[in-house]
């Protein structure tokens, strides 16, 4: 299996260079299939949504859509995708980055109660709490 970088998917989900983008397309097409991905980390997630939004301004629906279309593309496996499931389930209509849910998910399972922050707007989210 082999992994893919964050600007691989940028690339294919902005065909913001053409000639880039299609290059991604052409060796998904030629070197992953649904019985051999390619992977996508959880840290290539976060980036993605980090950069869609900050360098394209995407908005937070447009980003939602983006990365539930990766959790379908059958020739991706992402690294826990019930995990990134729950993490969109909550970013979509909650105060804070897909990065603050997709942590809250992760340490859930780790057995964590809340997620301890000083970012005000991620405390906003049930799934952390501001340091005070």
């Amino acid at each position: 299996m082999i992994a893919l970088d964050t600007n691989l998917l940028v690339r294919l989900l902005t065909n913001d260079d053409a000639r880039q983008a299609a290059k991604v397309e052409a060796w998904l097409s030629d070197n992953a299939t649904p019985r051999s991905p390619a992977y996508v980390d959880h840290v290539v997630l976060c980036e993605l949504a980090w950069v869609l939004e900050r360098s394209y301004a995407y908005g937070r629906t447009h980003v939602h859509q983006a990365l539930s279309a990766l959790l379908e593309h059958g020739q991706l496996k992402l690294e826990s995708p019930g995990l990134v499931r729950q993490a969109l389930l909550h970013y979509a209509d909650g105060p804070a980055d897909f990065s603050d849910y997709l942590l809250a998910a992760r340490t859930q399972v780790a057995g964590c109660s809340t997620v301890l922050t000083l970012d005000k707007k991620a405390a906003k989210a049930a799934t952390h709490s501001l340091l005070r």
